[in-house]
């Protein structure tokens, strides 16, 4: 890697760091925000409004300094809206343009709300922007400065008119709602991020060198025997359980692999980083989270199996545990604590000193934690009222 690309990933890196200390709960959007960057390949966000979205891409768009473009789309959006009007002094004159300052054209970053209420014209000329990164003004196609694009949907369209254009939007986050456990962190971070200064950390050079970066892994991954093997494996696994992907996007989720492996600071690219790539692009409902996730397992797509399986088992010990013990109410004696609160220190001792400090762990960590929690708060509750001894 040149000196040029060092400096970029170190950014990057930092970049990746501010937005995991901003934003609670919200590694893996992160994740495919960044990556979209990377790739330039469109993303989609879908989830219930106020889960920072929005917040997260502007914050993205500040931190690099670029144009940024924000609009939310109804049914009613006309072209002009996101292209700009139509130029009436060259109307005059006998030409077809449109005045684009500050509209969709010019913006480098572009983050459009509520996508699949936008008409079947505007759903076309996005088709053209995010296949070909152009649009076309009067009578000539006219190249777009665009670095990335960024959607969001409340919820995935049904409508069959949709799905070649839903095929499209490549990276997919299903984003949820910070679970009961970190509510104390959502609001200290609310607040702390009300008025807060986003200051400049990478420039729109480093993003093109990132992104050159990435075209580079994408290339060379042809030579990557390990990683096309798997994935090879993975296809057949996905599509043995319902899950069938374009070829379109069999190609391209190489690319987002790429893009992970640098945003991870991988010397090439790893299992875990195809692991990524697949919760990212091969889902196309949330249901199919499960599914992805069983497949990633049952061929090993990451180095993380053994620690994985371990977090699982002890979850489903823990819910179990905590199950049973809520159902005896007012029976519960003084051995049912015991045993409760010694599976919450195994559980504590596990997670401070089995588990590795890797992002890539979190979203499996997170579901542990949040069961730990409510044990924590029942047994200390069974403290104050029966008067237990750990």
């Amino acid at each position: 890697m040149s000196d040029v690309g060092e400096i970029a990933v170190n950014k990057l890196i930092e970049l990746n760091n501010m937005l995991c200390d901003l934003f609670v709960q919200r590694e893996f959007e992160i994740l495919g925000a960044l990556t979209g960057l990377l790739t330039n390949e469109p993303v989609i966000f879908v989830g219930m409004p106020g889960t920072a979205k929005t917040q997260l891409i502007e914050t993205i768009a500040r931190a690099i300094n670029c144009r940024y473009f924000y609009y939310l789309l109804t049914r009613f959006t006309e072209p002009d809206e996101l292209l700009g009007p139509l130029d009436i002094n060259a109307l005059k004159q006998g030409r077809y343009a449109r005045i684009t300052e500050n509209r969709l054209p010019t913006a480098e970053i572009v983050f459009l709300d509520e996508i699949f209420k936008g008409s079947s014209a505007i759903r076309n000329i996005l088709l053209d922007i995010i296949l070909n990164k152009r649009y076309l003004n009067g009578t000539e196609y006219k190249e777009l400065p665009m670095l990335a694009f960024y959607s969001a949907s409340n919820e995935v369209s049904t409508d069959v008119e949709d799905m070649a254009f839903y095929d499209r939007l490549l990276i997919r986050n299903f984003v949820k709602n910070v679970s009961d456990d970190r509510w104390m962190d959502l609001l200290i971070r609310g607040i702390e991020i009300e008025g807060y200064r986003v200051e400049q950390i990478m420039s729109k050079k480093d993003v093109v060198v990132l992104q050159d970066l990435t075209r580079k892994r994408f290339k060379a991954l042809k030579n990557n025997t390990t990683i096309l093997n798997k994935y090879l494996l993975a296809l057949t696994s996905l599509k043995n359980v319902g899950i069938e992907l374009s070829d379109r996007r069999k190609v391209k989720i190489l690319k987002v692999v790429s893009a992970i492996s640098i945003i991870y600071v991988e010397d090439r690219p790893s299992l875990n980083a195809l692991a990524d790539a697949l919760r990212l692009c091969a889902v196309h409902t949330e249901d199919d989270r499960e599914k992805v996730e069983q497949v990633i397992l049952q061929n090993r797509i990451t180095t993380h199996y053994e620690i994985i399986k371990q977090i699982q088992v002890l979850t489903t010990e823990l819910k179990k545990a905590l199950s049973d013990f809520r159902s005896k109410g007012s029976k519960v004696t003084k051995e049912d604590f015991q045993r409760l609160n010694a599976l919450r220190k195994k559980v504590r001792r596990f997670i401070a000193q089995e588990v590795p400090a890797d992002r890539r762990l979190l979203s499996y960590i997170q579901e542990l934690e949040k069961y730990y929690a409510e044990v924590e708060t029942l047994l200390e509750k069974e403290k104050m009222e029966f008067g237990f001894d750990e």
